[in-house]
C-alpha cells in the first residue's frame, strides 16, 4: 500500500492552513453503489441525506464543486473522477459561518492525493485533524452496560488509579446510574447527568442500555464536546450492534474502538 508520509502532509498543510468546520465525510460514488470511506464530526443520517440530496448532480456532472444552504447547515462538496469512480468530499458548516475557501481547497486536494494512493485511515485522519480538531480535557472514557460490564475504556495513561481500578468504577457508575434512574428517574424519566470526582466530573450519557462515562476536566466548556459525545456512541452501535444484542462476556471485540475515540478526543 502506497502512503502519504507525515512529514508531506505537515508541510503541505499547516496551523495557517486549518478550516474549523462542522463535519466531514468521504464518500466514493459509482453508479447507484455509495460507499462511506471516512466520516467525522457527521453522523450517518445526515451523511446518507447528503448522498441521496446531491448524488444525481455528482454523477452527472462526474467533476467539480458545490455550495448550498441545507436547512441550518451551509454544505461544500468537492468531486473527482477516478475511473469508475467518483470521489466525493462533504463538508458541513454552521450557516453563514465564513471559511477561507482557498484553504478548503488545499485540504480536499490532499484528500484526494490520499485516495489515490489507497492512504490509511490513519492518514486522512491527520489532514481531517484540520478540518475537525480533536477535544482535549478528557481523561477516561468507560463504556458499559447496565449490568456493569465495562465494555470499553479508554483512560489517559497518568491517572494510574483509573486503570488500575477501572472495573470497579465501571460497576459502580453502571450501580449509581440504575439507582439514580430508580430515585430521580422514576416520575420524572430523568437521568443522572454528572458525578463529581476529585477536581473532575463524570457526564454520563445514557444511550440504548449502555452507559457513556466521560472523565472531563472541571473548566471543559461541554458545547462542543456533547456533539463528540453524541457522535461516539452512534459510531460504537454502528460497530457492535451484534456484539452488543448478543453479548457473552467477551470484550476483545471492542477494542478496535480506540480508533474511533482518537479521532474526536486526546486522552
Amino acid at each position: 500500500m502506497i502512503v502519504l508520509e507525515n512529514d508531506l502532509i505537515q508541510e503541505e498543510i499547516n496551523g495557517s492552513n486549518s478550516v474549523n468546520l462542522l463535519g466531514i465525510g468521504l464518500v466514493s460514488i459509482s453508479g447507484n453503489r455509495a460507499n462511506t470511506i471516512y466520516k467525522k464530526g457527521i453522523g450517518n443520517g445526515l451523511l446518507k441525506t447528503l448522498v441521496k440530496f446531491y448524488k444525481d448532480q455528482i454523477i452527472k456532472k462526474r467533476e467539480g464543486k458545490i455550495i448550498d444552504l441545507l436547512g441550518s447547515y451551509t454544505i461544500y462538496i468537492h468531486f473527482f473522477d477516478i475511473k469508475s469512480d467518483i470521489f466525493t468530499i462533504f463538508y458541513v458548516n454552521e450557516k453563514d459561518k465564513l471559511i477561507r475557501y482557498d484553504n478548503l481547497c488545499l485540504i480536499s486536494n490532499l484528500l484526494l492525493k490520499s485516495f489515490c494512493k489507497n492512504s490509511s485511515e490513519a492518514k486522512i485522519n491527520i489532514v481531517c485533524e484540520r478540518v475537525i480538531p480533536k477535544v482535549s480535557g478528557v481523561t477516561a472514557l468507560f463504556i458499559i452496560s447496565q449490568a456493569g460490564h465495562a465494555l470499553f475504556t479508554r483512560i489517559n495513561k497518568e491517572k494510574k488509579f483509573l486503570i488500575e481500578n477501572y472495573i470497579q468504577i465501571g460497576g459502580f457508575l453502571s450501580a449509581i446510574t440504575a439507582f439514580s434512574q430508580e430515585v430521580i428517574g422514576k416520575e420524572s424519566g430523568e437521568n443522572l447527568e454528572a458525578i463529581n470526582f476529585q477536581n473532575q466530573q463524570f457526564i454520563l450519557k445514557v444511550k440504548e442500555q449502555l452507559i457513556f462515562a466521560y472523565l472531563l476536566e472541571n473548566n471543559m466548556n461541554l458545547d462542543h464536546v456533547n456533539r463528540f459525545m453524541e457522535l461516539v456512541a452512534e459510531e460504537f452501535f454502528d460497530l457492535y450492534h451484534n456484539q452488543i444484542n448478543n453479548f457473552n462476556g467477551d470484550i476483545e471485540p471492542f477494542t478496535s474502538f480506540k480508533s474511533i475515540v482518537d479521532k474526536y478526543f486526546i486522552i
